[in-house]
Protein backbone atom coordinates (compact mmCIF):
# COMPACT_ATOMS: atom_id res chain seq x y z
CA UNK A 1 0.00 0.00 0.00
CA UNK A 2 2.85 2.31 0.84
CA UNK A 3 4.25 1.68 -2.61
CA UNK A 4 0.96 2.68 -4.21
CA UNK A 5 0.71 5.78 -2.06
CA UNK A 6 4.13 6.97 -3.23
CA UNK A 7 3.19 6.35 -6.87
CA UNK A 8 -0.06 8.26 -6.38
CA UNK A 9 1.85 11.17 -4.83
CA UNK A 10 4.33 11.27 -7.71
CA UNK A 11 1.46 11.20 -10.20
CA UNK A 12 -0.24 14.10 -8.39
CA UNK A 13 2.97 16.17 -8.44
CA UNK A 14 3.50 15.46 -12.10
CA UNK A 15 -0.05 16.43 -12.96
CA UNK A 16 0.14 19.62 -10.90
CA UNK A 17 3.50 20.47 -12.45
CA UNK A 18 2.14 20.17 -16.00
CA UNK A 19 -0.82 22.33 -15.09
CA UNK A 20 1.41 25.10 -13.76
CA UNK A 21 3.45 25.00 -17.00
CA UNK A 22 0.47 26.18 -19.04
CA UNK A 23 0.64 29.98 -19.83
CA UNK A 24 -2.22 31.96 -18.39
CA UNK A 25 -3.94 34.37 -20.83
CA UNK A 26 -2.27 37.83 -20.76
CA UNK A 27 -4.28 40.58 -19.14
CA UNK A 28 -4.71 43.38 -21.69
CA UNK A 29 -3.92 46.90 -20.56
CA UNK A 30 -3.46 50.00 -22.72
CA UNK A 31 -3.88 50.21 -26.49
CA UNK A 32 -4.40 47.14 -28.60
CA UNK A 33 -4.69 47.31 -32.37
CA UNK A 34 -7.99 46.05 -33.74
CA UNK A 35 -8.19 46.45 -37.49
CA UNK A 36 -8.30 50.14 -38.38
CA UNK A 37 -8.88 51.24 -34.80
CA UNK A 38 -7.19 51.09 -31.44
CA UNK A 39 -9.00 49.69 -28.38
CA UNK A 40 -7.96 50.85 -24.95
CA UNK A 41 -8.10 48.11 -22.28
CA UNK A 42 -7.90 48.27 -18.54
CA UNK A 43 -7.50 44.92 -16.76
CA UNK A 44 -8.68 43.09 -19.88
CA UNK A 45 -11.85 45.19 -20.23
CA UNK A 46 -12.34 47.72 -23.09
CA UNK A 47 -12.74 51.25 -21.73
CA UNK A 48 -15.38 53.57 -23.11
CA UNK A 49 -14.66 57.27 -23.62
CA UNK A 50 -16.84 60.10 -24.76
CA UNK A 51 -16.60 60.53 -28.54
CA UNK A 52 -14.31 63.29 -29.75
CA UNK A 53 -10.91 64.47 -28.62
CA UNK A 54 -9.94 62.94 -25.29
CA UNK A 55 -6.79 62.91 -23.21
CA UNK A 56 -5.64 59.34 -22.48
CA UNK A 57 -2.40 58.62 -20.65
CA UNK A 58 -1.38 62.25 -21.07
CA UNK A 59 -1.89 62.33 -24.84
CA UNK A 60 -4.73 63.54 -27.01
CA UNK A 61 -6.63 61.03 -29.16
CA UNK A 62 -9.72 61.09 -31.30
CA UNK A 63 -12.38 58.69 -30.02
CA UNK A 64 -14.82 57.33 -32.57
CA UNK A 65 -18.59 57.71 -32.25
CA UNK A 66 -19.04 54.34 -30.48
CA UNK A 67 -16.90 55.56 -27.60
CA UNK A 68 -14.60 52.52 -27.81
CA UNK A 69 -12.65 52.65 -31.07
CA UNK A 70 -9.88 55.22 -31.19
CA UNK A 71 -8.79 56.48 -34.59
CA UNK A 72 -5.82 54.40 -35.61
CA UNK A 73 -4.79 56.36 -38.66
CA UNK A 74 -1.08 56.40 -39.27
CA UNK A 75 -1.23 58.88 -42.15
CA UNK A 76 -0.38 62.49 -41.43
CA UNK A 77 -3.83 63.98 -41.27
CA UNK A 78 -7.53 63.14 -41.26
CA UNK A 79 -10.71 65.20 -41.34
CA UNK A 80 -12.87 64.95 -38.27
CA UNK A 81 -15.93 67.06 -37.52
CA UNK A 82 -15.02 69.68 -40.09
CA UNK A 83 -11.47 70.07 -38.85
CA UNK A 84 -8.19 68.62 -39.94
CA UNK A 85 -6.43 66.60 -37.23
CA UNK A 86 -2.87 65.39 -37.61
CA UNK A 87 -1.68 62.16 -35.98
CA UNK A 88 1.63 60.75 -34.89
CA UNK A 89 2.59 57.17 -35.62
CA UNK A 90 1.12 56.02 -32.29
CA UNK A 91 -2.20 57.56 -33.38
CA UNK A 92 -2.01 60.34 -30.81
CA UNK A 93 -2.86 63.74 -32.11
CA UNK A 94 0.00 65.95 -33.14
CA UNK A 95 -0.01 68.83 -30.69
CA UNK A 96 1.48 72.17 -31.61
CA UNK A 97 2.60 74.66 -29.02
CA UNK A 98 0.61 77.73 -29.95
CA UNK A 99 -0.51 78.99 -33.32
CA UNK A 100 1.73 78.72 -36.35
CA UNK A 101 2.82 76.80 -39.41
CA UNK A 102 3.43 73.06 -39.20
CA UNK A 103 5.57 71.30 -41.77
CA UNK A 104 4.42 67.70 -42.30
CA UNK A 105 5.52 65.07 -44.77
CA UNK A 106 2.77 65.91 -47.25
CA UNK A 107 2.90 69.69 -47.03
CA UNK A 108 2.76 72.86 -45.00
CA UNK A 109 -0.20 73.36 -42.66
CA UNK A 110 -1.30 76.11 -40.31
CA UNK A 111 -2.18 75.25 -36.70
CA UNK A 112 -4.73 77.42 -34.98
CA UNK A 113 -4.60 78.32 -31.32
CA UNK A 114 -6.23 75.06 -30.13
CA UNK A 115 -2.84 73.46 -30.62
CA UNK A 116 -3.89 70.25 -32.36
CA UNK A 117 -6.63 71.30 -34.78
CA UNK A 118 -5.52 72.94 -38.00
CA UNK A 119 -7.44 75.46 -40.09
CA UNK A 120 -11.05 74.66 -40.87
CA UNK A 121 -11.07 71.94 -43.52
CA UNK A 122 -12.30 73.92 -46.52
CA UNK A 123 -10.80 75.94 -49.34
CA UNK A 124 -10.09 79.40 -48.04
CA UNK A 125 -7.72 82.36 -48.00
CA UNK A 126 -6.52 83.42 -44.55
CA UNK A 127 -4.69 86.55 -43.44
CA UNK A 128 -1.75 85.43 -41.29
CA UNK A 129 0.42 88.25 -40.07
CA UNK A 130 0.78 90.65 -42.98
CA UNK A 131 0.39 88.03 -45.70
CA UNK A 132 -2.44 86.05 -47.23
CA UNK A 133 -2.24 82.28 -47.72
CA UNK A 134 -4.49 80.01 -49.77
CA UNK A 135 -5.42 76.66 -48.22
CA UNK A 136 -6.84 73.71 -50.12
CA UNK A 137 -9.70 71.58 -48.81
CA UNK A 138 -7.19 69.60 -46.75
CA UNK A 139 -5.84 72.75 -45.06
CA UNK A 140 -2.49 72.57 -46.79
CA UNK A 141 -0.87 75.79 -47.98
CA UNK A 142 -1.35 75.78 -51.74
CA UNK A 143 1.53 76.14 -54.18
CA UNK A 144 0.50 79.00 -56.45
CA UNK A 145 1.83 80.30 -59.73
CA UNK A 146 3.30 83.79 -59.66
CA UNK A 147 1.21 86.63 -61.08
CA UNK A 148 -2.49 87.46 -60.97
CA UNK A 149 -4.43 84.32 -60.07
CA UNK A 150 -8.09 83.42 -59.68
CA UNK A 151 -8.25 81.75 -56.25
CA UNK A 152 -11.68 80.44 -55.21
CA UNK A 153 -13.45 82.99 -57.40
CA UNK A 154 -11.45 86.10 -56.46
CA UNK A 155 -8.37 87.62 -58.06
CA UNK A 156 -5.15 87.90 -56.06
CA UNK A 157 -1.57 88.81 -56.82
CA UNK A 158 1.02 86.11 -56.07
CA UNK A 159 4.68 87.18 -55.94
CA UNK A 160 7.55 85.15 -57.34
CA UNK A 161 7.87 82.66 -54.45
CA UNK A 162 4.39 81.28 -55.22
CA UNK A 163 3.47 80.67 -51.57
CA UNK A 164 2.19 83.77 -49.80
CA UNK A 165 -0.27 86.01 -51.63
CA UNK A 166 0.84 89.61 -51.85
CA UNK A 167 -1.28 92.04 -49.85
CA UNK A 168 -0.42 95.47 -51.24
CA UNK A 169 -1.92 98.60 -49.71
CA UNK A 170 -5.37 99.50 -50.97
CA UNK A 171 -5.15 101.42 -54.22
CA UNK A 172 -3.70 101.20 -57.75
CA UNK A 173 -1.23 98.38 -58.29
CA UNK A 174 1.15 98.72 -61.23
CA UNK A 175 2.42 95.37 -62.48
CA UNK A 176 4.47 94.48 -65.53
CA UNK A 177 1.41 93.56 -67.58
CA UNK A 178 -0.79 96.50 -66.60
CA UNK A 179 -2.62 98.38 -63.91
CA UNK A 180 -4.70 96.63 -61.25
CA UNK A 181 -6.50 97.83 -58.14
CA UNK A 182 -5.94 96.24 -54.74
CA UNK A 183 -8.98 96.13 -52.47
CA UNK A 184 -8.67 96.44 -48.70
CA UNK A 185 -9.10 92.66 -48.23
CA UNK A 186 -6.21 91.80 -50.55
CA UNK A 187 -8.32 90.88 -53.57
CA UNK A 188 -8.02 92.70 -56.87
CA UNK A 189 -10.92 94.65 -58.37
CA UNK A 190 -12.57 92.85 -61.29
CA UNK A 191 -15.54 93.94 -63.43
CA UNK A 192 -15.55 97.10 -61.34
CA UNK A 193 -15.15 100.85 -61.55
CA UNK A 194 -13.03 102.61 -58.93
CA UNK A 195 -13.46 106.34 -59.33
CA UNK A 196 -12.59 107.08 -62.96
CA UNK A 197 -10.72 103.78 -63.40
CA UNK A 198 -12.40 100.74 -64.96
CA UNK A 199 -11.16 97.16 -64.45
CA UNK A 200 -12.15 94.16 -66.57
CA UNK A 201 -12.85 90.54 -65.67
CA UNK A 202 -9.11 89.80 -65.66
CA UNK A 203 -8.56 92.60 -63.13
CA UNK A 204 -6.59 94.74 -65.57
CA UNK A 205 -7.39 98.40 -66.21
CA UNK A 206 -9.13 99.13 -69.50
CA UNK A 207 -10.35 102.28 -71.21
CA UNK A 208 -13.21 100.25 -72.62
CA UNK A 209 -11.61 100.17 -76.08
CA UNK A 210 -9.04 97.55 -77.09
CA UNK A 211 -7.79 99.89 -79.81
CA UNK A 212 -7.24 102.74 -77.38
CA UNK A 213 -5.65 100.45 -74.78
CA UNK A 214 -3.11 99.30 -77.38
CA UNK A 215 -2.42 102.89 -78.44
CA UNK A 216 -1.79 103.97 -74.85
CA UNK A 217 0.53 101.01 -74.23
CA UNK A 218 2.50 101.94 -77.33
CA UNK A 219 2.91 105.52 -76.12
CA UNK A 220 4.04 104.37 -72.66
CA UNK A 221 6.74 102.31 -74.38
CA UNK A 222 7.79 105.22 -76.60
CA UNK A 223 7.91 107.56 -73.60
CA UNK A 224 10.12 105.03 -71.76
CA UNK A 225 7.85 104.87 -68.76
CA UNK A 226 9.49 103.09 -65.81
CA UNK A 227 6.36 101.89 -64.02
CA UNK A 228 7.39 102.69 -60.44
CA UNK A 229 6.25 106.28 -59.89
CA UNK A 230 2.88 107.27 -61.45
CA UNK A 231 3.53 111.03 -61.32
CA UNK A 232 7.03 110.73 -62.75
CA UNK A 233 5.75 108.35 -65.43
CA UNK A 234 2.85 110.64 -66.32
CA UNK A 235 5.28 113.53 -66.73
CA UNK A 236 7.19 111.39 -69.25
CA UNK A 237 3.95 110.74 -71.18
CA UNK A 238 2.95 114.41 -70.95
CA UNK A 239 6.34 115.56 -72.29
CA UNK A 240 6.27 112.97 -75.06
CA UNK A 241 2.83 114.11 -76.22
CA UNK A 242 3.85 117.77 -76.05
CA UNK A 243 7.04 117.23 -78.06
CA UNK A 244 5.87 114.67 -80.65
CA UNK A 245 2.28 115.54 -81.57
CA UNK A 246 0.88 118.46 -83.55
CA UNK A 247 -2.19 120.67 -83.50
CA UNK A 248 -5.02 120.16 -86.01
CA UNK A 249 -8.17 122.28 -86.10
CA UNK A 250 -11.19 120.03 -85.60
CA UNK A 251 -14.78 120.18 -84.35
CA UNK A 252 -15.43 121.62 -80.91
CA UNK A 253 -17.71 120.09 -78.31
CA UNK A 254 -20.22 121.60 -75.88
CA UNK A 255 -18.90 122.83 -72.55
CA UNK A 256 -19.32 120.21 -69.83
CA UNK A 257 -19.50 117.26 -72.24
CA UNK A 258 -17.11 114.28 -72.08
CA UNK A 259 -18.54 111.76 -74.55
CA UNK A 260 -15.94 112.81 -77.12
CA UNK A 261 -12.94 111.57 -75.11
CA UNK A 262 -12.51 108.02 -76.44
CA UNK A 263 -12.95 108.79 -80.14
CA UNK A 264 -10.81 111.94 -79.88
CA UNK A 265 -7.97 110.05 -78.20
CA UNK A 266 -8.06 107.27 -80.81
CA UNK A 267 -7.90 109.82 -83.66
CA UNK A 268 -5.06 111.68 -81.94
CA UNK A 269 -2.93 108.57 -81.42
CA UNK A 270 -3.63 107.30 -84.93
CA UNK A 271 -2.89 110.58 -86.77
CA UNK A 272 -0.33 112.13 -84.44
CA UNK A 273 -2.30 115.39 -84.28
CA UNK A 274 -5.58 116.89 -83.15
CA UNK A 275 -7.19 119.83 -81.39
CA UNK A 276 -7.28 120.56 -77.67
CA UNK A 277 -10.00 117.93 -77.09
CA UNK A 278 -7.75 115.28 -78.61
CA UNK A 279 -4.76 116.42 -76.58
CA UNK A 280 -6.77 116.39 -73.35
CA UNK A 281 -8.23 112.94 -74.01
CA UNK A 282 -4.83 111.43 -74.81
CA UNK A 283 -3.33 112.82 -71.59
CA UNK A 284 -6.28 111.61 -69.56
CA UNK A 285 -6.08 108.00 -70.76
CA UNK A 286 -2.32 107.89 -70.17
CA UNK A 287 -2.86 109.17 -66.63
CA UNK A 288 -5.59 106.64 -65.93
CA UNK A 289 -3.44 103.79 -67.23
CA UNK A 290 -0.88 104.81 -64.59
CA UNK A 291 -3.49 104.76 -61.82
CA UNK A 292 -4.17 108.48 -61.62
CA UNK A 293 -7.79 109.58 -61.16
CA UNK A 294 -7.91 111.90 -64.16
CA UNK A 295 -10.81 113.37 -66.13
CA UNK A 296 -11.31 115.79 -69.03
CA UNK A 297 -12.98 119.18 -68.84
CA UNK A 298 -14.53 120.99 -71.81
CA UNK A 299 -14.74 124.68 -70.91
CA UNK A 300 -12.94 127.91 -71.77
CA UNK A 301 -9.44 129.36 -71.39
CA UNK A 302 -8.33 133.00 -71.19
CA UNK A 303 -11.92 134.20 -71.60
CA UNK A 304 -15.29 132.52 -71.34
CA UNK A 305 -15.77 132.46 -75.10
CA UNK A 306 -12.54 130.68 -76.02
CA UNK A 307 -13.44 126.97 -76.24
CA UNK A 308 -10.80 124.75 -74.73
CA UNK A 309 -10.30 121.32 -73.13
CA UNK A 310 -7.81 120.17 -70.52
CA UNK A 311 -7.20 117.49 -67.87
CA UNK A 312 -7.87 117.54 -64.14
CA UNK A 313 -6.62 114.89 -61.73
CA UNK A 314 -7.14 114.12 -58.08
CA UNK A 315 -3.81 113.33 -56.39
CA UNK A 316 -3.34 112.88 -52.65
CA UNK A 317 -6.56 114.70 -51.89
CA UNK A 318 -5.74 117.70 -54.09
CA UNK A 319 -6.97 118.58 -57.59
CA UNK A 320 -4.47 119.63 -60.25
CA UNK A 321 -4.67 120.87 -63.84
CA UNK A 322 -2.65 119.50 -66.79
CA UNK A 323 -2.50 121.17 -70.22
CA UNK A 324 0.20 119.94 -72.62
CA UNK A 325 -1.62 121.52 -75.59
CA UNK A 326 -1.28 125.00 -74.08
CA UNK A 327 2.45 124.44 -73.60
CA UNK A 328 2.72 123.27 -77.22
CA UNK A 329 0.75 126.28 -78.52
CA UNK A 330 2.77 128.84 -76.57
CA UNK A 331 6.03 127.49 -77.99
CA UNK A 332 5.08 126.42 -81.51
CA UNK A 333 2.20 128.72 -82.46
CA UNK A 334 2.71 131.92 -80.46
CA UNK A 335 6.50 131.78 -80.07
CA UNK A 336 6.22 132.54 -76.35
CA UNK A 337 8.44 131.45 -73.52
CA UNK A 338 7.64 127.90 -72.31
CA UNK A 339 5.35 127.58 -69.31
CA UNK A 340 5.06 124.44 -67.20
CA UNK A 341 1.39 123.40 -67.12
CA UNK A 342 2.01 119.96 -65.65
CA UNK A 343 0.26 119.40 -62.31
CA UNK A 344 -0.57 123.05 -61.64
CA UNK A 345 -2.63 124.06 -58.62
CA UNK A 346 -5.10 126.95 -58.58
CA UNK A 347 -3.69 130.03 -56.88
CA UNK A 348 -5.73 133.24 -56.75
CA UNK A 349 -8.12 131.89 -59.36
CA UNK A 350 -5.29 131.22 -61.84
CA UNK A 351 -3.34 128.12 -62.88
CA UNK A 352 0.28 129.19 -63.28
CA UNK A 353 -0.95 132.59 -64.42
CA UNK A 354 -3.65 131.35 -66.83
CA UNK A 355 -7.40 131.65 -66.48
CA UNK A 356 -9.55 128.58 -66.91
CA UNK A 357 -13.34 128.80 -66.95
CA UNK A 358 -15.15 125.68 -65.84
CA UNK A 359 -18.70 124.95 -67.09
Amino acid sequence: MKKYAILFLLLFVLLNGCTSCKEAPAVRNGFVSDGDSLIYYRNDAPVRFSPGIQTIDGKAYYVEADGVGICGLTSCCAKKDGQLLCFKEDSSLLRVSGEGFVSLEDGLYYAQEEGYALCTAREQVLLIGDALFAFDAGCRVMALSAGVQDIFGSLYYVPEDGAAIDRPPEGPLLLEDGLYYANADGTLAANAEVGYLCFGADGRYTSGSETLDAQVEALLTQAQVGGNDPIKDFRLCYAYIRDNFRYLSMAHYPAGSTDWAQSSAEVFFRNGKGNCYCWAAAQMYCARRLGIQAYCVAGWEDKNTNDHAWVMAEIDGETYLFDAELEYALINIYGSEPVDMFMTAQVGGLFNGFSYYFP
